[in-house]
Formats: structure tokens, sequence, C-alpha cells
């Protein structure tokens, strides 16, 4: 299922997620099981595998991360292993530091501090990302396909230091 041609949006990286909320509206009222109650068992399993289909849609293309793998499978790019993402030292050292950060932060202006880091890391990533999958190249696919594991792994940390603050501001 190619998700980008669901919510009939392009096939790209960088989206405009407000035109894809209302793209997921639209569709979520068009598949809603309800409007079926009436009609026979083939159609409303239709209508659910139709609704499903939406409902998982909206979640790959509104995530960062899920966006490019799924972009990458369109293009029928295999997805890079764990093994290449931690063969990479350098980045294996960035997340040590970062959770010894975190673990070490002792106040909420640390963690907060973190925080700001992580998303200027984030963003740093998904520009990178988007260059890469915008040439659209064999080599940059695969190259972006490594680039969306490391962002996967600074999402992580990034929720757990979100965690944190909540807990600090608790």
């Amino acid at each position: 299922m190619n998700y980008f041609s669901l919510f009939d949006v392009p096939e790209q990286y960088q989206l405009d997620l407000n035109s894809v909320e209302q793209r997921y509206r639209t569709l979520q009222r068009l598949t809603h099981p309800d409007r079926f109650a009436s009609a026979g068992d083939q159609e409303k399993r239709m209508y659910m595998q139709k609704n499903a289909q939406v409902n998982d849609g909206f979640h790959v293309l509104k995530d960062i991360v899920k966006r490019g793998e799924h972009l990458l499978e369109v293009r029928e790019v295999a997805l890079p292993s764990e093994q290449e993402t931690i063969g990479d030292t350098a980045f294996l050292m960035e997340q040590m530091e970062l959770r010894e950060s975190l673990g070490n932060a002792g106040s909420l202006e640390e963690i907060m501090a973190l925080i700001s880091s992580i998303s200027d890391s984030t963003a740093e990533y998904v520009e990178r990302i988007d260059k890469l999958l915008a040439s659209n190249t064999q080599e940059d696919n695969q190259q972006a396909g490594i680039e969306l594991s490391k962002l996967k792994f600074l999402k992580k940390i990034a929720a757990e230091a979100k965690t944190r603050e909540q807990k600090e501001t608790q």
C-alpha cells in the first residue's frame, strides 16, 4: 500500500502535514464502518480494511522516521539493518554521550538544555535525509535509510528526555 497515493500527496519526505490531516479526516468519513452498518458482511469488511489502511497511513505519514522509511519502501529500496547503524562508532559514541548526559542531568534546566540539543540534532538529520531523498539516487536512498535509523535512535532518547522532564515538573 502506497500511503502517498492513498492520501493524494507527493511522494517526498517533506509534506504539508495540515493537508495530510485534512485528507485523513476526509478519508475517515468516507471509510468509517458506521457508515456501512446496514451493508453486507463482505462490504463491511472491505470498508473496515480501508479504514484501517487510512489509520495506518496517517500514522506513517505524520511520523518523520516512518514516512522516510515508507518512501524508501515505495521506491523499492531495502531498509538497512540495525548492524549498519551500529557499525558507525562516531554515532554510537554520540548516543552514549547523550544517554550519559541524560543520566547525569540533575536539574530541570539541564534536562531542557539536553532536549534543545537533541531537537537541534534532529533538525540536522531531517535536513540531511530530505536532501538525500530528494536526489533519489540508489546510493543516496541507501544512505537516507541509514540516517533514518540514526534518527530513530535520536527520537528514542528525545522521548526519554521528555519523560524525565515531565517527572521533574510533577
